[in-house]
């Protein structure tokens, strides 16, 4: 498995990242590589984004690469028992509305999500945009200036979202702590004097 992910036996021990990476580099998955490659890049576009936003022309192409995704595997019982509602998850009117505000900027196609599952999914997110912080983290000896950034953009993002930030907050140690260790000074930096070179 890759990415720190070869201790799990079963797909569901594993998140989406480790199944995606899995199935577009074993060649027990037969399938159109060029279609996983496109689900990758959608995922690392959203995760990856620092205002973590996404236009409705992109969830329109979101929901196609998906669907051709899961055309490779319509012979397997499983997934064809859930595709109704993964369907019904694409389908949804993921626009953001303020009462008194504006106006509904997404399709009305007549389904849509409770706060709770929005609450959800934005949730399941941000674990997994947090993970994989961790994980660039974790693999690095020195912490590049873009992950520091990135884990900015997260707390900030946090900061103004009570409910989420509530339910994060182990994540968000683990990642600080991890993120401390890298930010002691190992050795000696250029320009900066230790007590024992002061005349």
């Amino acid at each position: 498995m890759p990415r720190g992910q070869a201790d799990k036996t079963g797909p569901e021990e594993c998140d989406a990242v480790a199944l995606l990476n899995l199935i577009n580099s074993c060649d027990h998955f037969v399938v159109d590589r060029r279609k996983v490659t496109e689900v990758i890049k959608c995922r690392n576009d959203i995760m990856h984004s620092s205002e973590m936003k996404v236009s409705s022309v992109w969830l329109r192409d979101f929901q196609m690469k998906i669907q051709n995704f899961l055309n490779e595997f319509k012979n397997i019982p499983e997934i064809v028992a859930v595709y109704s509602q993964i369907e019904q998850l694409l389908t949804s009117d993921w626009a953001v509305y303020i009462p008194e505000e504006d106006q509904r900027d997404g399709c009305d196609t007549g389904v849509y999500l409770s706060e709770s599952q929005v609450n959800e999914i934005e949730m399941e997110l941000l674990k997994e945009k947090l993970q994989e912080l961790y994980l660039q983290v974790k693999e690095q000896e020195v912490l590049p200036e873009e992950i520091l950034n990135q884990l900015e953009v997260v707390k900030e993002f946090l900061r103004n979202n009570e409910d989420l930030r509530n339910g994060l907050t182990e994540d968000m140690q683990k990642l600080d702590s991890l993120r401390q260790q890298h930010l002691k000074p190992d050795s000696k930096e250029p320009g900066v004097q230790t007590p024992e070179g002061k005349a």
